[in-house]
């Protein structure tokens, strides 16, 4: 009970592929500059202001959002300690440089692409390693884009651990086919979702009750996909013919391929297959919905909610709201090739980026407000966060939580209460108890087993009020508060013996690493 009370107490205070040296061919500074005028002007406009968070917040936050994870002890010090005034905008051109980048986004991407609720999700295991090598390899999205309309070939039957770290040559494109459906209709949805923030899929059986969006909308762009050879079943190869009209089950009518916004058929060239064309439309530059979507999944990745808070419902945002932010800030996309690392990049060096949170209860839908909402992290986030925390061994081996199973139970039990929205929290008793006494948690509070707690606690140089401190440090990124210290100081130097006081280090770190700010990007 004492360990349920302490938790509580701590949780109340708190076209081209770009050359593989990742040397963009725009300069992510300028897209700073030119967020933190916008934004300042329409600040100044609105009669608002928002602060900066301080260092520590900012550290643990780029460091989830571009790596996946949480910094190490050291480097929080170290951060810390750097008076440097460009030390931010340097740590963010460092971490969007390293290989781990490259691993969260195809992550982050994966679950925006194969919701948890596909047909066949399972096969998304398939299909990150892939996404994976496009980000490494600094691939500009419309390319990225193109690869993924035009795909070809078979996907093995199966999943692979993303944890296995597969080389660049395993996974496939047709991965995602196969796991969002595999017939031209899922497709048809699943593509303008992801690529253009719209939802069609209402449209297949009659026209859309909300929206304008009619069956001809539907199934033109569902004839798109009618000459790849789609059965519907995972391992089916995706190849090209030149159909380009379809006939969906019990209907009498036929449709041919259309661009979404068009009455007229689109023309397919001799020279082309009908994907081609759908690809040529979609990632053009002209295409104003192509960039504004991408441009805002991620800025809703990384501030919490979109500039249009309805990421899948872009074509529902009202002309003034677009027009605020986002389709300038898309205009300058495209002008960039669609590098997303310059995007990232110039988003997270910026003023708006670095605003405080709230609740998300407590932040408008107002892209102008002060703050932006908490984020909960994501299962593989929450993993790898703990094991930076605990320290946890990471070489191949069955004492490896990343390959005896452990991360997979961790992650799956987490996916059964994920949200689509990162503002969106929706675990309950299970997923806490998981995280409460799981095998992770145990050995992390276990004095003979926890690499983190045996370094702190046993230090001969570290005073009680340093080895709770370092405990902070490692678990949130930030040093205690005056009266946080000061409570877990009275309950340490209360205990009557040495092992009464270690043990009270122990309860320490339990509490904090079952905090709600621990699974929180704040």
């Amino acid at each position: 009970m004492f360990r349920i009370g302490l938790m509580l107490l701590v949780a109340v205070t708190a076209f081209d592929q770009m050359p593989s040296t990742g040397q963009a061919a725009h300069s992510s500074d300028e897209l700073t500059a030119w967020l933190d005028t916008r934004f300042s002007d329409l600040w100044i406009e609105a009669g608002a202001e928002p602060a900066a968070v301080d260092d520590a917040t900012f550290l643990r936050r780029a460091y989830l959002d571009l790596l996946g994870t949480i910094p190490s002890v050291a480097t929080t010090r170290d951060f810390l300690a750097d008076a440097a005034p460009d030390k931010r905008k340097r740590l963010v051109e460092q971490l969007a440089a390293e290989t781990k980048s490259a691993a969260h986004l195809s992550r982050v991407w994966r679950r925006i692409m194969v919701p948890g609720g596909s047909p066949n999700a399972f096969m998304a295991g398939q299909f990150e390693p892939w996404l994976q090598q496009q980000f490494a390899s600094r691939v500009p999205f419309d390319e990225f884009a193109r690869k993924l309309l035009t795909a070809k070939g078979t996907a093995n039957f199966g999943a692979i651990n993303p944890a296995s770290n597969a080389g660049p040559n395993a996974g496939s494109p047709v991965a995602f086919y196969m796991a969002v459906g595999n017939t031209p209709d899922s497709l048809a949805s699943s593509f303008s979702r992801v690529f253009l923030g719209v939802r069609i899929g209402c449209a297949k059986c009659h026209n859309h009750p909300f929206a304008d969006w009619r069956q001809e909308d539907f199934w033109g762009m569902a004839a798109f996909f009618a000459g790849a050879n789609l059965t519907g079943q995972p391992g089916a190869e995706v190849s090209d013919n030149k159909v380009s009209k379809i006939k969906p089950m019990e209907s009498d009518k036929e449709y041919e391929v259309r661009f979404l916004w068009s009455d007229a058929a689109a023309k397919v060239p001799d020279d082309k297959f009908p994907r081609e064309v759908l690809a040529d439309w979609m990632v053009s530059k002209q295409n104003p919905n192509f960039a504004a979507t991408i441009v805002n999944r991620v800025w809703q990745q990384l501030c919490g909610q979109g500039l249009v808070p309805q990421v899948d419902d872009l074509d529902q945002a009202p002309a003034k709201q677009r027009a605020q932010v986002l389709d300038d800030l898309a205009q300058q996309f495209a002008d960039a090739d669609f590098d997303l690392y310059w995007l990232i990049e110039g988003i997270c060096k910026s003023r708006v980026y670095q605003r405080p949170s709230e609740a998300p209860e407590a932040v408008s839908d107002n892209p102008l407000t002060t703050h932006r909402p908490l984020k909960t992290l994501s299962p593989e986030q929450v993993f790898d966060a703990m094991e930076q925390a605990l320290m946890l061994p990471v070489a191949r081996g069955d004492q490896s939580p990343r390959y005896n199973g452990q991360r997979d139970q961790l992650i799956g039990r987490l996916n059964e209460a994920t949200s689509d929205a990162p503002d969106q929290f929706r675990a309950g008793i299970p997923q806490a108890l998981l995280i409460m006494q799981g095998a992770l948690t145990s050995n992390a509070t276990d004095l003979d087993e926890s690499r983190t707690l045996r370094a702190v606690v046993d230090a001969p140089f570290l005073e009680s009020a340093e080895k709770i401190e370092t405990l902070y440090l490692a678990a949130l990124t930030r040093k205690p508060e005056a009266s946080e210290l000061e409570r877990m100081r009275t309950h340490v130097e209360g205990q009557s013996s040495r092992d009464d006081r270690r043990r009270a280090y122990a309860e320490i770190y339990w509490a904090l690493l079952n905090s709600p700010e621990f699974i929180l990007c704040r």
